[in-house]
C-alpha cells in the first residue's frame, strides 16, 4: 500500500510539522522590494534598515526607490531615492497642511519677443474693456536629481501669449553663472525666487486687436512630442485662427503652422498624448474639429481638418471644453443639455458615429421616469491617473465639472451616470476649470468670489498622508436652505444611490493684504477686478511640482506648497544656498525659523499675500473652521500655534 493510501491516524506527527518559514532578511530582493512598497511610512523603511545589515544594505539599494514606486506611484527613478522622497513627503505635508505662499505672477521688468528677438518691457494687453481670460498650460521636467527642473509654464493675456521657463537646483546656477559673463541686455535669465533661474518670453499675433483676436484655448506640446529643443504651442482665438508657434528660445524667429477653421471662433483646443499628437478642437459653439500636427503642407498653406462632428442629441447646447480620455477617446461637455457629456472614439478614418458613450446626469431611473435626465451644463473634463487609487489602466475615469457645482466621478465600463460625486455644501457656484493634483486630490475653480475647492478622491484613512475627514454617512438635508449651508436638490435625489462625498477645503484667491510690485514700492495692482472673479484656468505642472497656477480676470496666481515654518524644507528650497554647486546626496539641513531669515528666504520683495480660506464642514454645517493667513514674517509663537490647532500640525 503506497504512503498516500495509508489511514490519516496511522501517520506520524512528524508528517505534519509545518513548513519551515523564510526569515524577513532571507527573502530574496525582489520580494523585499514588493514588501517595502507597501509601507506606510519612512519612518518604517528606516526601521526596516536598522533590524540588521542585509536589510540596511537592502534599504540603501533599493528600498527608498521600492517605498516611492509603491507608494507614490513614482515609476521614473532618480540619482537619490532617498533625497526625492524627502521632496515628496514634504509635498504631501505642505498640501495636507494648507502650507503655501501665494503671488501674482507679472513678468520680469525685461523679457525677449519672440517676434522680433529683442529684449523690450512687458506692459501687458492694452485697450481691453475688461480684464482678459487667461488660458493657462505648464509642464515640468526631472533631470535626475529632484531639485535638478525645469518648468515650462505658458498662458494667455489678450492677444499676446507670456512664456516663462524656470531652471532650478544645479541647472539654475549653471544659468545664472553663465549669465553674470554676460552683458545684462544680452542674458535673458534672471535670479528669481529661492534661487531659481527665469527667463520670460512674448509672442503677439501679429496685426492683432485686442477684445477681437483674444487667445481663447491654449497647449503645450510635451518633450517626447517634440523633435528638438523648441517649444511648440497650440493656441485658438476669439476670431477663428488655429495656429502651433514653434519657437527656440534659445535662438531668434518662430515659425507658424496654420490650421483651417473657415473662420470660426476657437473655444476650446485639446492635444492628445501620443508621440505625434492630434489636435481637437470646437469651431464655432456646436462643431468638432480634428486636426494632425504631422503635416506634409508647406507652412504657408492652412491644414486641413481630418474629420468633423457635431453632438447628438434632442437639444444640444454650446461645446464648452474638449478633452483627450486616451490617445483615441475625446470627451465634450456641452450644454445646455440632458446629456451634457459626450465621449468620441478616433478610428482611422475621424470621428466615429454615433458617439461611444453620452452622459446623463441621473443616478439612477425608474421604470416609469422619463428618457433624459436633468438639464445642465459640462464646462471642464479632466482624465483621472491610470496610477491613481481612483484610475484605470484603460483610462476610463474621469472628471468634469459642471454648471450646478457639482464635480462628478465617471467611468467608461460602468452603466451609472456617475459613480460619486463631490459637493461643497457651503457653496454651489458652477465649476468652471479642474486640475488633478498628484493621483489622489483635485482642485477646482469656481465661478464666484475667486474660489478655488480642494477634494480628495481617497477614503478617510487610507493614506498615510490623508488629513482631511471624509464623513462615513451623509444624511437627507432639510428642503428648506439654511445659513449654514447651501440646499441642493440634485444631490439630495442622488442619496439613496450614491452618497455625495464632502469634507474639502476652499480658499479665496483675493488677497486680504496689498501685495508690492516686485522691485518697486507701490502696491501691485492685477489687470482686473480679482475680489470677485470667476477661476477661469488651473494648471499644474506635474504630479511632483510644489506650483498651481490659476487664471483670473486679468492676472495670474502662483501657489507654491512650502511652508515658511518648514525646519528641513524641499531640496528644491534648500538650493538657495549660493554655493556653487549641489549635492544630490545631501539631505537639507535644519533651518534658522527667525523672522528676518523667512523673510529673507520666502517674501524678499515683498509680494507674498494673505489669503482667507476655510474647511467646508459636514452637511449639518458642522465642523466648519474659519483660517486667515498672516504675514510672512509675523510673530513665530501664534504662527507656530496656529500651524499645530488650525492645521492639524503633530
Amino acid at each position: 500500500m503506497s504512503e498516500f493510501a495509508l489511514p490519516i491516524r496511522e501517520r506520524g506527527p512528524e508528517q505534519y510539522a509545518p513548513p519551515p518559514t523564510a526569515a524577513l532578511d532571507k527573502l530574496p530582493i525582489e520580494l523585499l522590494e514588493l514588501v517595502t512598497g507597501y509601507l506606510d511610512r519612512t519612518k518604517d523603511v528606516r526601521n526596516l534598515a536598522l533590524t540588521c545589515n542585509r536589510l540596511s544594505n537592502f534599504v540603501r539599494t533599493y528600498g527608498w526607490e521600492a517605498f516611492s514606486k509603491g507608494r507614490f506611484g513614482l515609476l521614473k527613478s532618480s540619482e537619490n531615492p532617498k533625497v526625492t522622497l524627502h521632496g515628496l513627503t514634504t509635498l504631501y505635508r505642505n498640501w495636507d497642511r494648507k502650507a503655501f505662499t501665494a503671488r501674482y505672477v507679472v513678468p520680469s521688468e525685461k523679457v525677449t519677443s519672440l517676434n522680433t528677438g529683442e529684449r523690450t518691457t512687458w506692459s501687458g494687453p492694452q485697450g481691453q474693456t475688461m480684464g482678459y481670460q487667461p488660458s493657462i498650460d505648464s509642464y515640468e521636467e526631472t533631470y535626475g536629481a529632484w531639485s535638478d527642473t525645469r518648468e515650462m509654464l505658458a498662458w494667455s493675456a489678450g492677444s499676446s501669449i507670456v512664456m516663462r521657463v524656470k531652471e532650478t537646483g544645479n541647472r539654475a546656477l549653471r544659468k545664472l553663472t553663465e549669465q553674470s559673463e554676460l552683458d545684462d541686455d544680452a542674458g535673458v535669465y534672471q535670479r528669481g525666487m529661492f534661487g531659481h533661474a527665469h527667463a520670460w518670453y512674448t509672442y503677439k499675433i501679429p496685426r492683432s486687436m485686442e477684445g477681437r483676436d483674444d487667445i481663447t484655448a491654449l497647449k503645450l506640446l510635451r518633450p517626447h512630442q517634440r523633435s528638438d529643443q523648441s517649444e511648440a504651442i497650440v493656441f485658438g482665438t476669439a476670431s477663428g485662427q488655429l495656429s502651433m508657434l514653434t519657437a527656440n528660445v534659445e535662438q531668434p524667429g518662430v515659425s507658424k503652422q496654420q490650421y483651417d477653421t473657415q473662420g470660426r471662433p476657437i473655444s476650446s483646443v485639446a492635444l492628445s498624448s501620443a508621440a505625434e499628437p492630434l489636435i481637437v478642437a470646437s469651431l464655432g459653439d456646436a462643431t468638432l474639429s480634428l486636426y494632425s500636427t504631422e503635416t506634409k503642407e508647406p507652412s504657408d498653406t492652412d491644414v486641413q481638418s481630418l474629420s468633423q462632428i457635431r453632438p447628438e442629441g434632442p437639444r444640444i447646447g454650446r461645446i464648452w471644453s474638449s478633452t483627450f480620455l486616451s490617445h483615441d477617446k475625446v470627451a465634450i461637455g456641452i450644454g445646455p443639455s440632458f446629456e451634457p457629456i459626450q465621449v468620441y472614439e478616433i478610428t482611422p478614418t475621424g470621428f466615429s458615429r454615433p458617439s461611444l458613450r453620452k452622459f446623463e446626469f441621473q443616478s439612477h431611473r425608474p421604470d416609469d421616469a422619463p428618457s433624459y435626465g436633468n438639464l445642465t451644463s459640462v464646462y471642464p473634463i479632466i482624465p483621472i491617473s491610470p496610477t491613481s487609487q481612483a484610475g484605470s489602466s484603460t483610462n476610463s475615469v474621469f472628471l468634469s465639472g459642471a454648471y450646478d457645482g457639482i464635480v462628478r466621478l465617471h467611468d467608461l465600463r460602468s452603466p451609472n451616470s456617475f459613480d460619486s460625486l463631490f459637493w461643497d455644501v457651503t457653496n454651489d457656484s458652477a465649476i468652471y476649470s479642474l486640475a488633478a493634483q498628484g493621483l489622489e486630490r483635485f482642485v477646482v475653480g469656481s465661478s464666484m468670489h475667486s474660489m478655488l475647492k480642494v477634494f480628495d478622491l481617497r477614503f478617510s484613512a487610507s493614506h498615510a498622508y490623508h488629513r482631511i475627514p471624509i464623513p462615513a454617512s451623509t444624511r437627507r438635508p432639510s428642503p428648506r436652505p439654511t445659513q449654514d449651508h447651501t440646499y441642493n436638490a440634485i444631490v439630495s435625489d442622488t442619496l439613496d444611490t450614491i452618497k455625495p462625498i464632502v469634507g474639502g477645503w476652499n480658499l479665496f484667491l483675493s488677497p486680504r493684504n496689498a501685495p508690492r510690485q516686485r522691485g518697486g514700492r507701490h502696491p501691485f495692482r492685477p489687470g482686473a477686478r480679482t475680489d470677485d472673479s470667476p477661476v477661469y484656468s488651473l494648471s499644474i505642472p506635474s504630479a511632483t511640482s510644489m506650483n498651481l497656477y490659476a487664471g483670473l480676470e486679468g492676472t495670474l496666481t502662483s501657489l507654491s506648497f512650502t511652508s515658511v515654518l518648514d525646519p528641513y524644507p524641499d531640496p528644491r528650497i534648500a538650493s538657495t544656498s549660493p554655493s556653487p554647486s549641489l549635492s544630490n546626496d545631501t539631505i537639507p539641513t535644519r533651518s534658522d525659523p527667525s523672522p528676518a531669515n523667512r523673510i529673507e528666504l520666502y517674501d524678499p520683495y515683498g509680494d507674498v499675500m494673505n489669503l482667507g480660506m476655510y474647511e467646508q464642514g459636514s452637511e449639518e454645517g458642522l465642523d466648519m473652521q474659519l483660517l486667515v493667513q498672516d504675514g510672512v514674517g509675523g510673530d513665530l509663537e501664534s504662527e507656530l500655534k496656529c500651524l499645530r490647532i488650525c492645521e492639524g500640525w503633530h
